[in-house]
């Protein structure tokens, strides 16, 4: 845990017992097994330190720290949501633009209404994956092949009704981008936002085997679970770490991910590093499923999804928090990983780790508990 930090930042976390208490839980979780690596940052006023504990499995008894990157899974897709909304800040295209202006093949069926906000929103009617995604990762399948699946697949139902996980459909946004932009959907989002925003250990494919091989030496391996081990294209194989995966393939750190959760709590001002403007911020995060008419009202009411951000479902097995106030948003992230911004208090919070969601959901909501009193305890203190 030990690092170079702003003396004053330090001092003010230092102060709270509470966030003592939440380095004693986290160190409690890695000693009992439930985490081999977890790593977290917080933002209350100020940036807590970044805790790191446990070991990757890169080399015996080398110790996670500021540089150990984190597959961090599904967080990719807020990063790539913010990819779009700044291409429609500056006047690329507008969300209830169809997709079918501008990539051939889906002006077809349903497939037709299929618009931008409705692939942000996890409405467009795609599937979460191709029903033979495992079987195209151990091939070591192309982005492009990936894609071409999509457009061959049908749809769960009509556009604009429902709300269900889509990550297929960042794969579409990823080619609209492409397309619009003229650049591969990485070069624009180092340039868009890891770059303005000091997100220096951030990658999301690689296009330099040399370079790639260098920086990949610095994840650490997700404990895939025992009925996926084997596959060729898993989590931790060099294949999905290079890939890129726009739903689910970006490589960083709890700080990288906390300057950019930090930045979509400027709404009411643009500050000199500020990606997108405040109207985009405000847009990205409110409920967009009130904005369908055919949307039903169940998912409308009780699992809200703004653009590329989800609400902080409050009774699903996947809070974010119980704690938490209603105008949360965050993401989770299946390797293990969850971030969370609070709107109305203005504060936020990573936490990675290589212990798959699906087993260390209940530890990790805990852990989320106990940082967000932590940082009411802090905002007292400073």
């Amino acid at each position: 845990m030990d690092e170079i930090v702003n003396p004053i930042v330090k001092s003010v976390w230092d102060k709270s017992p509470r966030w003592e208490s939440v380095i004693e839980l986290a160190e409690s979780f890695v000693a009992r097994g439930s985490f081999s690596s977890l790593s977290f940052q917080a933002f209350s006023s100020t940036d807590s330190p970044a805790i790191h504990l446990g070991q990757t499995d890169k080399e015996e008894g080398c110790e996670v720290d500021d540089s150990t990157l984190y597959l961090v899974a599904s967080l990719t897709k807020p990063v790539v949501a913010t990819a779009v909304l700044i291409a429609v800040q500056d006047g690329l295209f507008s969300l209830n633009e169809r997709i079918h202006h501008y990539l051939p093949g889906w002006n077809k069926g349903e497939k037709r209404s299929i618009t931008i906000r409705n692939l942000l929103s996890h409405t467009s009617g795609l599937p979460d994956q191709l029903p033979d995604n495992l079987e195209m990762r151990n091939k070591h399948a192309t982005l492009d092949q990936f894609y071409q699946g999509i457009l061959d697949v049908s749809l769960d139902y009509t556009p604009g009704t429902q709300a269900a996980y889509q990550s297929m459909g960042f794969v579409v946004l990823q080619k609209l981008m492409e397309k619009v932009t003229g650049v591969p959907l990485r070069e624009y989002i180092h340039r868009k936002i890891f770059k303005p925003l000091g997100m220096t250990n951030s990658y999301l494919g690689f296009v330099d085997d040399e370079s790639a091989d260098v920086i990949l030496k610095r994840v650490t391996h997700v404990d895939i679970p025992e009925h996926l081990q084997g596959n060729a294209g898993d989590w931790n194989s060099e294949y999905w770490q290079k890939l890129g995966v726009p739903w689910g393939g970006m490589l960083s750190t709890p700080r990288d991910m906390i300057k950019f959760c930090v930045d979509s709590l400027a709404q009411d001002f643009m500050g000199p590093t500020s990606v997108i403007s405040p109207a985009l911020a405000i847009e990205a995060s409110q409920n967009q499923l009130r904005f369908f008419e055919s949307m039903n009202s169940r998912d409308q009411t009780h699992r809200p999804w703004g653009l590329g951000w989800r609400h902080n479902w409050k009774t699903h097995r996947e809070t974010f928090g119980d704690l938490l106030s209603e105008e949360t948003i965050g993401h989770w992230g299946a390797t293990g990983c969850v971030m969370w911004v609070d709107l109305s208090l203005e504060r936020a919070c990573v936490i990675c780790s290589t212990n798959p969601s699906a087993e260390s959901r209940v530890c990790l909501i805990r852990l989320s508990n106990a940082i967000h009193v932590a940082m009411e305890e802090v905002d007292c203190i400073i």
